[in-house]
C-alpha cells in the first residue's frame, strides 16, 4: 500500500486580517498535492506553538489543533472507504477530491490519458527522439477512440473506471466491422490488433507515471495473424527498371522505389538523405551513413551500382539542389498510388508498396545472394535478428540450387 503523509504550513500570500492561511501538503506514494484547511492563524502563534503541536493553553488554539491534526486521520478514513468501494486510489489529488466531496475518478478519462501521452510524444518528436510518423499513428488512434465513444455512447469521453471487458471488445468489433475505411466498413485483423496495442501503449505511459494503477485494455488477447511478406524477384525488379516513362512523376517514383529496393530505406528515411550522408571509407568505397528514424539505430549502407546510377540522375535536379537532397520529395500516400500504376505497367501481379521494397532488399538482394541474416538485420536497422527473421523466404532459385547439389550427390 502507498504511504500517506500530511504536513502543514502557512501560505503567507493568503491572509485574512492579521492571520495567514494554514495549508496542508498531502503525499500519497509518488504523488502530492496541496489543500487549504479553511483555517487561519497569526504567524507568531504558529511559531510559538510549534505549528500548533503545543497549543494547549488557549482554548481557541487547542480547538484549532484538534481540527488540523484530525485531517490526516480523516484522509486515511477516506482512503479505506474508497478501497472498500472498489475504487482504485492512485494519487494524492484523488484522495483530496474525495475528502472535499469531489469525484476525481471521473476526471481520469480515456481521452485525457491519450492527450497526456501524445503531448509528451510531440516533445520527443521535436527533439528527434522518435518518428513523426509514429506520432501520426498515435493521433489517429486517439481520433478513432473519440469516434467510437461518440457513436457507441453519444458522449465525448468516458471515465477510465467505466472501461470494462465489454467496452474493449465492442471497440474491437467497431474496428473490424463498422469503422469507415477506403469506401468500405471495417479493417483487417492485424490492423485492429495494432490499434488496440497502440491504445495499451498509450495507457501504459500513464500507468508508469503513477496516474493510474491498471490498464483496462490488458484483458485484450487477440493476436496478429501471420502474413506472407510480398517481395519482388530479380526478374520483376528488372521489368520495373526497364520501363521507359514519358511522365516525370512515374519516372521519379520508380527511381525512389528502386533506391529503396537496393538500400532498404523507408520513405521517411529516404526523403531526408542529403549529400552529407555519403562517406568514403579507407578503401575508396562509398557509404550512406545515417540513423533509422523509427528505431534510432545506426544504418550504414554501401552504395551499390544501381543506387549510384539513381543518385547521379538527380545530382543536378532542381528539386534536389536547393537542400542537397539525394532524391526528390513526394508524399507517401501519393507515391503508393503511383506505385500501383507502375506495377500495372510492368505487368506485376503484386500490390506494390514501400514495404515491398524493404522486403525485396532483404529477400532478393541480400538473402538471395547469400548475405547472412545477422548482416541483413544490421543493414535494415533492426535491433535484433528476430525482427528480420520473417524476411527469410526461400526462393525457387535457392531451392533449385540445393536440389541441383543433391542430384549431383545422389548420381
Amino acid at each position: 500500500m502507498s504511504k500517506l503523509t500530511v504536513n502543514f504550513y502557512l501560505k503567507k500570500d493568503k491572509k485574512r486580517n492579521n492571520e495567514v492561511a494554514i495549508y496542508s501538503k498531502i503525499k500519497f506514494g509518488a504523488t502530492s498535492t496541496t489543500m487549504f484547511t479553511g483555517k487561519y492563524i497569526a504567524p507568531k502563534r504558529w511559531k510559538a506553538t510549534n505549528m500548533l503541536l503545543k497549543a494547549n493553553k488557549i482554548p481557541k488554539e487547542a480547538s484549532l489543533k484538534n481540527y488540523i491534526y484530525n485531517i490526516p486521520m480523516q484522509l486515511d478514513d477516506v482512503f479505506l472507504k474508497l478501497k472498500k468501494e472498489g475504487v482504485n486510489v492512485v494519487s494524492a489529488l484523488q484522495l483530496k477530491n474525495a475528502y472535499l466531496g469531489k469525484s476525481s475518478q471521473k476526471k481520469i478519462t480515456l481521452n485525457s490519458l491519450v492527450k497526456i501521452h501524445n503531448d509528451n510524444f510531440k516533445k520527443r518528436v521535436s527533439k528527434n527522439e522518435v518518428s513523426p510518423r509514429s506520432l501520426e499513428k498515435y493521433e489517429k488512434v486517439g481520433r478513432t477512440i473519440k469516434e467510437f465513444i461518440k457513436l457507441k455512447y453519444s458522449i465525448n469521453d468516458i471515465p477510465l473506471s467505466e472501461i470494462n471487458r465489454e467496452f474493449v471488445y465492442d471497440f474491437d468489433s467497431y474496428l473490424r466491422y463498422e469503422k469507415p475505411h477506403l469506401n468500405k466498413y471495417g479493417i483487417g485483423n492485424n490492423t485492429t490488433v495494432k490499434y488496440i496495442s497502440n491504445i495499451k501503449t498509450i495507457i501504459n505511459y500513464s500507468k508508469k507515471r503513477g496516474v493510474i494503477k491498471s490498464n483496462p485494455f490488458d484483458v485484450y488477447d487477440k493476436k496478429l495473424e501471420k502474413v506472407d511478406t510480398v517481395f519482388l524477384t530479380k526478374t520483376e525488379l528488372e521489368r520495373i527498371e526497364d520501363l521507359n516513362f514519358e511522365s516525370v512523376r512515374l519516372d521519379t517514383v520508380r527511381d525512389i522505389f528502386m533506391f529503396s529496393c537496393y538500400t532498404s530505406y523507408a520513405p521517411v528515411d529516404s526523403m531526408k538523405l542529403r549529400w552529407s550522408n555519403i562517406h568514403i571509407d579507407d578503401d575508396g568505397d562509398e557509404w550512406i551513413r545515417t540513423k533509422r528514424q523509427k528505431s534510432g539505430v545506426d544504418s550504414n549502407i554501401e552504395i551499390l551500382p544501381p543506387v549510384r546510377r539513381i543518385i547521379n540522375k538527380y545530382k543536378n535536379d532542381p528539386r534536389c539542389i536547393n537542400d542537397n537532397r539525394l532524391l526528390p520529395n513526394y508524399s507517401n500516400q501519393k507515391m503508393n498510388e503511383y506505385l500501383k500504376e507502375i506495377g500495372d505497367l510492368a505487368k506485376i501481379n503484386k500490390k506494390l508498396t514501400w514495404y515491398v521494397s524493404r522486403h525485396t532488399f532483404a529477400t532478393t538482394i541480400c538473402l538471395g545472394n547469400d548475405v547472412p541474416l545477422e548482416y541483413v538485420s544490421k543493414l535494415m536497422g533492426h535491433r535484433t535478428t528476430k525482427q528480420t527473421q520473417h524476411y527469410a523466404k526461400l526462393q525457387d532459385k535457392d531451392i533449385k540450387r540445393q536440389t541441383t547439389r543433391l542430384k549431383k550427390i545422389l548420381s
